[in-house]
């Protein structure tokens, strides 16, 4: 396609429907009500019936009414709606360049040349070749002025942004403040993935027209790319309010939302989005993590059915209703969603993963294990499949492989806190209780606040018969974890160790006391480490009484 042809598909196709979409206003007040396509007054069909007006009137060469059209339309929208504020470059340089030839402004040589430039651009046939040079002709004859060059800048971008960059740096030069070619350098340094630079030049197109929603929509997504989320969600927030019927900006805003676990509001984000544009993009498939998050299986579940009518071949569509129902505990239905995920895109790693997982909990650990093998076979530096692996072991009791594969997801990621617990249990397992004591340090001193492992780390303490650190790390846990009843009753059992029978009496009364009155379960190790020490003959009678009187069981 020749220049030519894609300044009359601009034309044509972007100025109508984007102004179609962009006039469409947006429902927050939480109701249902069906969106109109138009505010009352001036209608989208009146926009389509001056731009028909007005190529007719260049085809017939009276230029002059042909431009008043165009002026008129575009006067006609921007009283209803300033669709200017949220358009990228090239539609607010046609936009303004536009006015700008219907106003008294430009000298009578800027003025004939804007007109000529416009008369190409909306008659011109497709397929002719003609049209790069006639364009040649209309700048060689043109005076040198700011105009001329808005217009050689707007021509060049539609040969790519990099073709114009070097008639963007001699405009900027000679007028830095000039808005359209701020937001052209500003669109350039988006794509080049310069985002700090991008926001510098939003900073300056923002502070010359503060209602210029595109410029906010840019830094936000440029903040988003440097995972400044909360200053994203910011420039969202002023994009809408400069202009709020843009469906992209609610769809974007949610995004940062659900990384910010703000779920609800980005359900609400959502729900506009669809309202406003129907079907667009993965809408639903948001929409269902969201649910998924905000613990409302039944709402995912409709959304993702809806995701995956919309997108058949989608695995991830699959992999996520496979995660709702691996949620519920329905593991058979899960593998099955993920085997359908798998099977769309057998190269996926997370796929293999997640139906790892579920068998994994599903007890079938021989198919855990070969899917997580997958996955390392597909990308070797991610953590979880080795520190899964070794669950896998650590449940069949070959605690020596398991504790390999935990090294290896360690090795994968030194900070991944997870597989330090993963080798703790294994170790302590194993005997090994220093080993066991220094892996869960290494846990904690990544997180200080992991409860597992600070409880972790304080039966590996009681194992190795160090019960005041047993008791220090255990209440460790439970400041982290309230209902971590573990801990409690490691506590109580580590104060028996050490001889304090009474004071142990009283910590299991009251443990016990307040897992009845806030609902937490006790589980049989309580009284299954009692049992032990019966077996071991130690402290037989105290831990005999504590069984039969206070969790109030027979100790056979």
């Amino acid at each position: 396609m020749t220049l030519s042809c894609k300044l009359i598909a601009f034309g044509l196709l972007i100025l109508s429907p984007f102004t179609a979409l962009a006039l469409t206003p947006a429902d927050t007040s939480g109701k249902k009500n069906s969106l109109q396509m138009a505010a009352p007054g001036y209608q989208i069909s009146d926009y389509t019936s001056y731009l028909k007006g007005a190529i007719a009137c260049f085809r017939q060469d009276s230029v002059d009414k042909g431009m008043a059209l165009l002026s008129k339309s575009i006067k006609n929208i921007r009283m209803q709606k300033d669709v200017k504020r949220i358009m990228p470059y090239q539609g607010y340089e046609v936009f303004s360049l536009i006015e700008d030839i219907n106003s008294s402004n430009l000298s009578p040589a800027e003025t004939q040349l804007g007109k000529a430039f416009f008369k190409l651009v909306f008659t011109m046939q497709p397929g002719d070749k003609n049209a790069d040079n006639v364009l040649d002709g209309f700048f060689k004859r043109a005076p040198n002025t700011v105009f001329t060059k808005r217009l050689k800048l707007l021509t060049a971008s539609f040969k790519g942004k990099s073709a114009a960059n070097a008639e963007l740096s001699r405009l900027l030069k000679e007028s830095p403040g000039l808005i359209s070619a701020n937001i052209m350098k500003a669109e350039m340094l988006f794509d080049e993935d310069k985002y700090q630079e991008c926001i510098k030049y939003c900073n300056q197109i923002v502070a010359v027209w503060p209602q210029y929603a595109h410029a906010y929509q840019m830094r936000a997504k440029c903040y988003y790319n440097l995972d400044q989320l909360e200053n994203s969600v910011a420039d969202y927030n002023y994009a809408v309010k400069f202009f709020p019927g843009y469906f992209e900006l609610y769809y974007d805003r949610a995004e940062c939302l659900i990384d910010l676990e703000k779920y609800k509001e980005a359900a609400t984000d959502l729900r506009l989005t669809l309202q406003l544009k129907p079907n667009y993009n993965w809408t639903y498939y948001e929409l269902t993590r969201c649910y998924r998050k905000m613990d409302m299986p039944d709402s995912a579940l409709y959304f993702i059915n809806q995701h995956i009518n919309q997108n058949t071949d989608d695995g991830d569509g699959y992999n996520l209703k496979g995660d709702i129902y691996c949620d519920r505990n329905e593991y058979e239905t899960a593998i099955s969603l993920y085997t359908q995920a798998i099977n769309l895109k057998p190269e996926k790693r997370v796929f293999y993963v997640d139906r790892g997982d579920a068998y994994y909990y599903f007890d079938k650990l021989d198919d855990a294990i070969k899917d997580l093998q997958k996955a390392i076979s597909i990308d070797k530096s991610y953590p979880f499949p080795y520190d899964r692996i070794g669950d896998c072991y650590y449940q069949k009791k070959e605690y020596e492989t398991a504790i390999t594969y935990h090294q290896k997801a360690v090795k994968a990621d030194p900070t991944y806190k997870y597989a330090y617990v993963g080798l703790n249990l294994s170790y302590t397992q194993s005997g090994k209780y220093q080993e066991a004591i220094d892996a869960a340090k290494a846990a904690i001193t990544i997180d200080s606040t992991y409860a597992s492992a600070l409880g972790n780390l304080g039966w590996s303490c009681y194992c190795a018969g160090k019960f005041d650190d047993c008791i220090k790390y255990s209440y460790k846990a439970l400041k982290y974890q309230e209902d971590a009843t573990y801990a409690m009753f490691n506590i109580a059992l580590a104060t028996l160790a050490k001889g304090e029978v009474d004071k142990a009496k009283q910590l299991y009364i009251g443990f016990i006391k307040t897992c009845k009155e806030k609902n937490y379960e006790i589980r049989d190790g309580a009284t299954d480490d009692l049992r032990n020490l019966i077996r071991k003959k130690v402290y037989v009678e105290e831990s005999k009484f504590i069984i039969e009187h206070i969790f109030e069981q027979k100790t056979e």
